[in-house]
């Protein structure tokens, strides 16, 4: 118990658990779509709030940064969480054909993870993932090929303004 304490009171430790968090974040977030500010102030404002009534509380206001960071993680991953096992349970609805903003090919600007197909879906942009078809494709029409591809996702609504997306499918015109 002595090590965990002498480990948490390193600053180093408090900024990978925060950059661990931070990407854990980013990962779940990344099928949500969230339409309206209003999840994320009431939210924000929550965490804000209650981390600095309860440290004042306790007299313990220069922790405040790490609990707002803890608190910060806890709360949108529990949103996260909830916004996923929601719409496990919904039937969701397939969109029209989305407009395709860029296209980046496999293999571009050094590596594979720059590539992917950006769309826009309810407001949103996304990057979706390219796929063989779609590459073989840029093969033949260049950048042109945005026109010969369609893309449409599968949107459930686990809260009102909140949507998330299901999956993604890439047809060929």
């Amino acid at each position: 118990m002595m090590n965990l304490k002498k480990i948490l009171k390193e600053e180093a430790t408090w900024c990978f658990l925060a950059l661990a968090g931070l990407l854990i974040l980013l990962y779940m977030g990344v099928n949500v779509i969230i339409d309206t500010y209003f999840y994320m102030i009431s939210l924000n404002i929550v965490i804000f709030l209650f981390s600095y009534i309860i440290l004042k509380i306790k007299n313990k206001l220069h922790y405040y940064s790490y609990v707002v960071g803890c608190a910060f993680f806890a709360v949108w991953f529990v949103f996260y969480s909830i916004c996923d096992l929601r719409s496990r349970s919904l039937k969701g609805y397939l969109t029209k054909q989305l407009p395709i903003l860029f296209y980046i090919p496999t293999g571009t600007e050094g590596r594979g993870g720059s590539s992917g197909i950006e769309i826009e879906c309810k407001g949103s942009k996304q990057k979706i993932p390219t796929t063989h078809e779609s590459d073989s494709l840029y093969q033949i029409y260049g950048d042109s090929v945005i026109n010969h591809i369609v893309v449409r996702c599968l949107i459930k609504e686990p809260f009102p303004h909140v949507y998330y997306v299901d999956s993604v499918g890439i047809t060929y015109k």
